[in-house]
């Protein structure tokens, strides 16, 4: 691979009383030399969670797709694993803190997917 690719899509919620707290869903992918680095995070009154997953090698412009269907259909933190399973897409989670994606880079992902599968 001769260069990196990167791809980010953001929604924000508004405060609406009784119904909704403000929040923001980032939804990103950036290639590693492993695979496809992709995370959720929801930042909201000041907290951040995120779910971070490894793809193989190569499947970044299908998880652009995914991305965006993510976005789109405003799927969060609870759901979106499902989805990627649902829709075929193999992944490994990554064990990394909020913050520091190099440290999903930086796992072995050879044991993460089976290269006869």
């Amino acid at each position: 691979m001769t260069g990196k690719e990167y791809c980010r899509y953001i929604r924000t919620y508004s405060q609406l009383e009784g119904l909704q707290r403000a929040h923001t869903l980032i939804y990103s992918a950036r290639t590693v030399p492993g695979g496809v680095v992709v995370q959720l995070r929801q930042e909201q009154d000041g907290r951040v969670e995120c779910s971070t997953v490894i793809t193989p090698p190569g499947s970044f412009a299908r998880v652009m797709q995914l991305l965006r269907y993510l976005w789109e259909n405003s799927v969060g933190l609870q759901q979106w694993l499902e989805v990627l399973t649902d829709a075929g897409q193999p992944y490994c989670r990554a064990e990394n803190p909020c913050g520091s994606e190099q440290n999903a880079a930086v796992q072995d992902e050879s044991r993460c997917f089976c290269g006869i599968c």
